[in-house]
């Protein structure tokens, strides 16, 4: 019997006709699967090209890139460096560095308030065009569509989607007085931390995320004047905050919390989203806000709280009106190779070569993420995983009235406002402090926001 010799190729072409075969026959079925497109060549196929390897440029999170690049490279056999940093700002750095030396930058993460500026500066590049997307586009929420598309044009698939919500200690709200009866109300938001603190249940029963950053400390502010049914800017870019605006009173309020009333820890300023989950699960408040609402995962978790069980999640009073918004996964504009590109990318935000939405999945389920795609956000298997840690229902209802946050800070699509962004945490902490007046802290952003603007 003679040997016939098979080359890697051969083995990619036999296999890629099995896929076409099988979705041929399995076409009938597969439509019937909740979220399963019949475009399987956005997915399973191999593309034409070759490509000797990929990269991704991101911030860490667990080893979900680790396992991911593994994934891809068994698929496909391409392998994937991966230039992965600490934490969002020197993700950022290294990625514009990166650019500005003419690397080759493949896929990358990026939050809301830096696509614009990637946009413009030639860093993403727009996913028009390429197969399967417009499967992509239909079964994205409302909210990760809209922001994804800038010009038309379509820059992303969603990592994740996030609310700006509260929570609260169930076991020290009861010993307060208030058993099942979180606040309604900004004013009684207040009395209820007056009263613990007055009863000695809690020192400082309200604690805030007010660490310096491009979305904590900013994002706390924001979200209470999107609640208040206020904006930061206009559509043209113009700063709402002046006399008698939404903005300036909700400052006040913020304000108050620390000076007037005292019922804010001070340690508050110094703490951003984890950080300030960490220190709520102490079990010493009554209250945390502004923070995501995925940090819940570790809340209830036992093995990272000591109040596992009851910190609730708690919307925003009134309509609950609050901020919402998504992070996406990009190409970028020096991609080695576009197709390929597209295929890890998809691998990051859409869908692995068995047509399965695996890391949305993986990240709702294990990390409590809120999926930027319905099926996934609506599926039974998400509803399950996170039943024992929050009421689905509650952030369901929490997203439902959120608002873009876009609308309430259109200058987070202007390539300026991360410069404005700095000096906004400065005006913001010295204000919180008492070092100056609301007043002075409003002007003095105003300003900034019309020096960054030119």
């Amino acid at each position: 019997m003679t040997k016939v010799k098979t080359s890697l190729n051969d083995v990619l072409l036999a296999r890629r006709n099995f896929l076409k075969a099988l979705a041929a026959v399995g076409a009938a079925g597969a439509g019937m699967m909740p979220g399963l497109s019949l475009a399987q060549g956005a997915y399973a196929d191999r593309p034409e090209s070759e490509v000797d390897q990929l990269n991704l440029v991101v911030w860490q999170y667990g080893n979900i890139y680790e396992e991911i690049a593994a994934r891809f490279e068994a698929d496909w056999g391409v392998p994937v460096e991966r230039v992965i940093e600490p934490n969002i700002e020197p993700q950022i750095a290294k990625l514009t560095t990166m650019f500005a030396a003419g690397e080759d930058i493949d896929v990358f993460v990026s939050i809301l308030s830096t696509m614009a500026s990637y946009i413009d500066q030639g860093v993403a590049a727009p996913l028009d065009g390429l197969p399967g997307i417009e499967d992509y586009i239909a079964d994205m929420t409302p909210l990760a569509r809209s922001t994804a598309t800038v010009d038309g044009k379509l820059w992303g698939l969603p990592y994740l989607s996030i609310a700006w919500a509260f929570a609260y200690n169930d076991e020290l709200l009861t010993k307060a007085g208030f058993e099942g009866k979180p606040f309604a109300s900004w004013d009684e938001l207040t009395e209820q931390c007056l009263k613990a603190k007055a009863d000695g249940v809690s020192n400082h029963p309200l604690l805030w995320v007010g660490g310096p950053g491009l979305e904590t400390l900013p994002g706390t502010w924001f979200s209470q004047v999107c609640n208040r049914g206020g904006r930061i800017f206009d559509e043209d870019m113009n700063p709402e905050m002046g006399p008698g605006s939404i903005a300036r009173e909700t400052l006040q309020y913020f304000q108050d919390s620390f000076i007037k009333h005292e019922i804010a820890d001070p340690d508050s300023l110094n703490l951003k989203f984890l950080p300030a989950v960490k220190v709520f699960n102490t079990g010493k408040h009554l209250y945390l806000g502004t923070f995501h609402n995925y940090f819940m995962n570790q809340m209830n978790d036992p093995a990272q709280s000591p109040i596992a069980g009851k910190g609730k999640i708690h919307g925003m009073p009134g309509d609950g009106a609050t901020l919402v918004a998504t992070w996406y996964y990009m190409m970028s504009d020096a991609t080695r190779n576009r197709e390929w590109a597209w295929k890890l990318l998809q691998y990051l935000g859409g869908r692995t070569q068995d047509g399965v939405y695996t890391q949305a999945l993986g990240l709702a389920k294990s990390s409590m993420l809120y999926p930027g795609f319905t099926s996934v956000a609506q599926s039974e298997e998400v509803r399950e995983a996170w039943s024992d840690r929050v009421d689905v229902d509650a952030v369901n209802q929490i997203f439902a009235s959120g608002v873009n946050y876009e609308k309430v800070v259109p200058a987070v699509t202007q390539p300026w406002y991360t410069t404005w962004n700095e000096q906004l945490n400065l005006e913001l902490t010295a204000c919180l402090k008492g070092e100056i007046s609301v007043d002075v802290a409003c002007d003095n952003i105003t300003a900034a926001a019309m020096a960054a603007k030119g």
